[in-house]
């Protein structure tokens, strides 16, 4: 047991490694100049350590903003209002501002971001259904919502910084959310949420369409 510990402790810090020197590698050079020899004499790892928990470079910043995702998923409580969970939201890509914004700056086709985008979308359209009255389909008021934040995000980390995340919050929640809810969209019921999140799991797993989160 103790032995596996301290593999899964290895395993991180070799991960952690990889993932900030990508980031600050992006930085300076660029994505698409960067090589695996970059990454791992920036890590200070062996050049076939890198095979062993990646792919590819794609692979990497995929689980590295996949990762960034799980948290913001794992922070925001169905339990609370739109404010509290746009604050959760907004907190949380402060942390990360310099890896965020390389995602957003990434066409949302390249082979990095594709399956983030996609998992963004699915998660959205569990989240709602279109209501009655309404001419919006479902999902092009999930699209809406998806781009609309992202744009926020993106403002707010190049250019609205002299915001908080509160006020952010607050703005996105009524500007964005509240809107779209009024207009095109209803929550969908908590136990159908949950089983849609249950079949799309397992539709995803079978598919294996989404690369596992670092550890």
């Amino acid at each position: 047991m103790a032995e596996a510990k301290k593999l899964d402790r290895r395993i991180a810090r070799t991960r952690r490694a990889l993932g900030t020197a990508l980031i600050e590698l992006i930085l300076e050079l660029g994505y698409d100049k960067i090589s695996i020899r970059d990454l791992t004499e920036r890590a200070d790892i062996g050049y076939a350590t890198f095979y062993r928990h990646y792919k590819s470079k794609d692979e990497l910043l995929t689980r590295y903003l996949g990762a960034i995702l799980l948290e913001v998923n794992t922070e925001i409580k169905s339990e609370n209002g739109h404010y509290e969970q746009c604050l959760a939201m907004f907190r949380i890509l402060s942390k990360y501002k310099d890896a965020i914004l390389i995602g957003l700056s990434l066409p949302r086709d390249h082979q990095a971001m594709k399956p983030l985008w996609q998992k963004i979308f699915d998660m959205m359209t569990d989240l709602y259904v279109a209501r009655d009255e309404s001419v919006i389909p479902l999902k092009v008021s999930v699209n809406h919502i998806i781009r609309s934040v992202s744009e926020m995000v993106r403002w707010w980390l190049t250019e609205g910084q002299d915001y908080s995340p509160e006020q952010m919050a607050r703005m996105q929640s009524e500007l964005i959310i509240r809107v779209t809810e009024y207009v095109a969209v209803v929550p969908r019921d908590p136990k159908d949420k949950e089983h849609v999140a249950s079949q799309r799991e397992r539709e995803m797993n079978a598919a294996d369409a989404t690369p596992r989160i670092p550890n």
